[in-house]
């Protein structure tokens, strides 16, 4: 045999192998169309490396299972990828952008926490309990909470409504040597599940309602004609990990003529 017809041979071999090796690539595998189920591909997704192949679930997740036209997608986070490795290339970019986007946003957090500190000092806010309460229960409570203060007046008529309504109650400590005859401020949970906060009450006190040196207050935040959400109700159910409570005072007035301002 000729060394020509050898290298042929040899020439033959190698196309064919890396011809094979291309064909079986992973990375060329089609993603499930309009669908986060992978079950169908688990064979090509387990020959990725583990980092790559966690690339592909989270993008899938990401995207829902949806495929956009690159002249429909969003230039800033474009769900265009058709297979594994166009999911990889878009997945790695997308988290790379959120890292950055992270640490600005912890920059800014860690310059609020700054400006808040000496008013967190001053004075803590936490929940003490949260409730769904019907209407009827929610009136019976504000009723009865007039009559102990005092109010008097004729009970209106009205239909009975079991519409749910998000209580909050709140007890915030004084931890001064001086009287809070002024307080505002805000008490949000971060949620897990959700990009933005739950808005859980505003605090806005005055001389009316004093809390006295080294002391304490409950107050209770409601809205009665806002119906509680499925957030709501997780926040009550309180699933573990889910809900981190945040206290933001904006502004405190002490007895003593000090002012405590984040400038927030």
């Amino acid at each position: 045999m000729s060394i020509g017809r050898i290298l042929g041979v040899l020439l033959g071999v190698v196309i064919v192998f890396y011809g094979a090796r291309w064909l079986r690539d992973p990375h060329r595998t089609a993603l499930p169309f309009g669908s986060t189920d992978l079950s169908s591909v688990q064979g090509a997704l387990g020959r990725l490396p583990a980092d790559e192949r966690t690339l592909v679930e989270s993008y899938v997740r990401r995207s829902n299972g949806d495929v956009l036209p690159p002249k429909f997608a969003d230039p800033d986070n474009p769900l265009t990828a058709r297979t594994f490795g166009e999911a990889i290339a878009l997945e790695k970019s997308w988290q790379e952008k959120m890292r950055k986007q992270q640490a600005i946003a912890d920059a800014r957090a860690a310059e609020r926490d700054a400006a808040m500190a000496p008013l967190r000092a001053a004075v803590s806010a936490r929940v003490a309990k949260s409730e769904v309460l019907t209407r009827d229960e929610f009136d019976a409570r504000m009723m009865a909470g007039a009559a102990q203060s005092g109010a008097s007046g004729a009970k209106a008529g009205h239909r009975s409504d079991d519409s749910g309504v998000f209580v909050v109650t709140v007890a915030i400590d004084n931890h001064s040597d001086a009287d809070i005859v002024a307080l505002q401020g805000s008490l949000e949970a971060k949620d897990r599940d959700n990009y933005l906060p739950l808005d859980l009450c505003w605090v806005d006190l005055n001389e009316q309602r004093t809390i006295h040196a080294h002391s304490n207050l409950e107050i209770q935040c409601a809205n009665r004609n806002f119906i509680a959400g499925p957030n709501q109700r997780a926040f009550v159910a309180d699933p573990p990990g889910r809900f981190e409570v945040v206290w933001k005072p904006r502004r405190v007035s002490l007895s003593d003529g000090k002012v405590l301002d984040s400038k927030l």
